[in-house]
């Protein structure tokens, strides 16, 4: 079931060399959370203006690689007589570690905010264990 705030996430073999093409250009490096849960590292990075069509998300096994642009606020025809607002877009990598699940990732993109939730494999999850009692016998 596909919701109107999800954003989806494309998983390639090698993100580098598409990396480095992309950094030359003169992209914005948007602002970024991250923090760690029990289950996931959450990340959530700011891109205002940029429209939810316009952004990608791609990750292999040591890379996630964002990427948004932003349309211009005006008219094309008429003349700009100041202009503050970038228009560029966003452009930015995240190294992954090995305990990344790449099967369960989920993006979404509301109110400007991307959050991109990437999930821990479950055998490095803390897990409770259960404490049986002792019964004296074996």
């Amino acid at each position: 079931m596909t919701r109107k705030n999800e954003v989806t996430v494309v998983q390639q073999e090698n993100p580098t060399s598409l990396a480095r093409t992309e950094q030359e250009r003169d992209y914005m490096r948007p602002a970024a959370d991250v923090y760690e849960s029990l289950e996931a590292y959450v990340l959530m990075i700011d891109m205002p203006g940029a429209g939810k069509e316009s952004i990608s998300v791609t990750m292999d096994r040591s890379a996630l690689v964002v990427k948004g642009s932003v349309e211009p606020l005006h008219e094309e025809k008429a003349s700009l007589l100041v202009g503050e607002i970038r228009t560029t877009g966003y452009y930015r990598v995240f190294n992954l570690g090995d305990d990344i699940d790449g099967n369960t990732v989920d993006a979404r993109y509301e109110l400007g905010v991307l959050t991109v939730k990437l999930f821990k494999k479950e055998e490095v999850r803390p897990r409770e264990i259960s404490i049986n009692s002792y019964s004296g016998k074996e």
